[in-house]
């Protein structure tokens, strides 16, 4: 049980904050075109456009390389390593442009990470990753690829989506905090090989490092989502020292996803009536465009419900149960807290491919 006894204080909090979470129920989800990654796509699309020769972008386009995805997603492991020996054949057979040969192989790299993964391959999937990244510095520094950033940003989050796989914990909430704080402009540079540079970020867009930082900080709530408290605050304790979290700071390049990182913070540290607060606010401005972090701060409210054991919450876990499983964009790992509370929980695997330059080249 999170506390020795419940107060009239907590009570009305809670009540406050579930008629706050009710609000924000009602409004719609906003998924902007950054936090989906549609909108890398059509700039990396634009840019191959005034740089490649038709017959080239075709190519690049890889239907091989989407088939063995196809099949990868589908476990249908041996047909999607077919694939993409297929796929190779455009590199073997040297019929591409240095920058096309460069750009192909990059995507075609991360994609085969992809299939690495579900065998278990946690290695192999690392090397691979950490080619297309190589790969990716080149693209930047000789051709002027200078979003391929963000590229190499989403392939560090796919390692650390391999760490929380082998529940290398640490080291996957230590880089993502990283990756964070660099998105913020507080980091100079990450742990990973190649050229960061503070200056690479501030060349982005602002709508596109928005949606990086609610990539990563998604990730981070998939990972914590089910894990024992003190687990999630001792975590957190260690990431601080990337990205010290402080309330009442405004210029952030998503603040509401950074107020999600406050909400999670209190929650961990079992300061209920802080976290009751900041999440009411949370709540009541509803999903918009960070879905998935709400939906995690809701799992938070019906587990302190659960751990205060008061009978009158008990209505309001029946409630959500009802209600989560219309919810859209709600991953598989919280509908089985939220919906199905007494199923296993288990790990999503169809997570190295969701990044979307996938517009652009078929990822």
């Amino acid at each position: 049980m999170l506390r020795q006894s419940i107060t009239n204080t907590d009570i009305e909090l809670i009540r406050i904050t579930v008629e706050n979470y009710r609000r924000g129920c009602a409004k719609p989800i906003q998924v902007t075109p950054e936090t989906s990654g549609d909108t890398f796509g059509q700039r990396l699309q634009a840019l191959t456009e005034t740089r490649l020769p038709p017959t080239e972008k075709f190519v690049i386009g890889g239907n091989a390389r989407n088939q063995g995805l196809i099949a990868t997603r589908q476990g249908n492991l041996m047909a999607a390593e077919q694939a993409f020996a297929m796929a190779r054949a455009p590199l073997k057979l040297s019929k591409l442009s240095p920058e096309s040969s460069l750009l192909y192989q990059s995507f075609l790299e991360q994609a085969e990470a992809y299939l690495d993964y579900r065998r278990g391959n946690f290695e192999q999937a690392r090397n691979r990753t950490s080619e297309a990244m190589a790969i990716d510095v080149v693209l930047e520094e000789e051709y002027g690829y200078d979003i391929l950033l963000l590229h190499r940003i989403h392939l560090a989050h796919n390692l650390i989506r391999i760490d929380a796989q082998c529940k290398y914990f640490n080291s996957a909430i230590e880089l993502a905090f990283q990756i964070l704080s660099y998105l913020e402009g507080i980091s100079e540079v990450l742990p990973l090989p190649g050229p960061w540079g503070r200056e690479r970020v501030a060349r982005q867009s602002p709508e596109l490092v928005a949606g990086m930082f609610v990539e990563i900080t998604n990730e981070i709530a998939l990972i914590l989502v089910g894990k024992d408290r003190s687990l999630v605050r001792d975590l957190l304790v260690s990431a601080s020292a990337h990205l010290l979290l402080k309330a009442n700071t405004h210029h952030h390049c998503h603040p509401r996803a950074y107020t999600w990182l406050l909400v999670k913070q209190a929650f961990a540290s079992n300061d209920v009536a802080t976290f009751l607060k900041r999440a009411s606010h949370f709540f009541a401005e509803g999903r918009a465009d960070i879905p998935l972090l709400w939906y995690a701060t809701v799992i938070d409210l019906v587990t302190l419900c659960d751990e205060l054991a008061v009978s009158d919450f008990e209505l309001f876990r029946q409630e959500v149960a009802r209600e989560a499983g219309s919810w859209k964009n709600l991953p598989q790992k919280f509908s089985s807290i939220l919906v199905c509370p007494k199923i296993e929980e288990t790990q999503e695997l169809d997570t190295l491919t969701n990044f979307k330059p996938g517009k652009a080249l078929s990822t």
